[in-house]
């Protein structure tokens, strides 16, 4: 028996140290900030001049998905294979309720230059290049997309994206209005975005127990006060 129990020690030192798995799918909660500036002799601007850029604003859930070699040690550099999700409009509403959603088409995207713990842990990454086909829908909108993919990058984030991270893509894009013949050549321009960006936020489950400690925190000092 005691040589058994040796043997099993022995073979416990000897098995190599488990690395605990990175989440290859991951959801975090994203308020989406982009600018429209509506183009003249449009439906949307009949002005015969561009409209000054107007702020977008959309929340909700993004799904991000990574390749399996996120949990290579060695890895330094890991594709993204899908981001999907839908993001419900909350400004401006002087058109109406709108969504924004990349589900059109996952083009592609990496992560880039992976720091790891000794464990093998991600400590940190950059988002570089990552890449979808948007819409934007709604009542009074129809149906709004781009004719190229929006890329987005960052810097020093972590994985899963924590409460703060930001993506980023500062290139103007061209917004096209879906006329609904399937013929992409006849949908019009309607507007140039600019300056979007994606930040993951608390999720509102999360905000809302902070803001009760937030309450008890205070209740309590004024009753030591009093």
């Amino acid at each position: 028996m005691r040589r058994i129990l040796l043997l099993c020690a022995l073979a416990t030192l000897a098995s190599p140290a488990l690395v605990r798995a990175e989440p290859l799918i991951f959801t975090s909660h994203i308020i989406a900030d982009f600018e429209f500036s509506l183009v003249a002799g449009t439906p949307f601007n009949p002005r015969p001049f561009d409209s000054p850029p107007i702020p977008f604003q959309a929340v909700g859930d993004l799904t991000f998905e990574l390749a399996a070699s996120l949990n290579d040690p060695g890895a330094t550099t890991v594709p993204f294979v899908n981001a999907t999700g839908v993001l419900q409009g909350v400004y401006p509403m002087i058109y109406g309720p709108f969504t924004i959603s990349p589900n059109v088409a996952f083009i592609g995207g990496e992560l880039t230059n992976i720091v790891r713990d000794g464990g093998g842990e991600v400590v940190s990454a950059d988002v570089t290049g990552l890449s979808m086909e948007w819409e934007l829908v709604g009542p009074n909108y129809g149906r709004l997309y781009g004719r190229a993919p929006l890329v987005f990058d960052g810097q020093g984030l972590s994985i899963p994206f924590a409460v703060g991270n930001v993506l980023a893509g500062p290139i103007p894009f061209n917004v096209y209005a879906d006329d609904g013949d399937r013929d992409p050549s006849n949908d019009i321009l309607v507007a140039i975005g600019s300056n979007r960006t994606l930040t993951v936020v608390p999720e509102p489950h999360s905000a809302a127990l902070l803001a009760v400690g937030a309450a008890g925190l205070l209740a309590a000092a004024a009753r030591r006060r009093a």
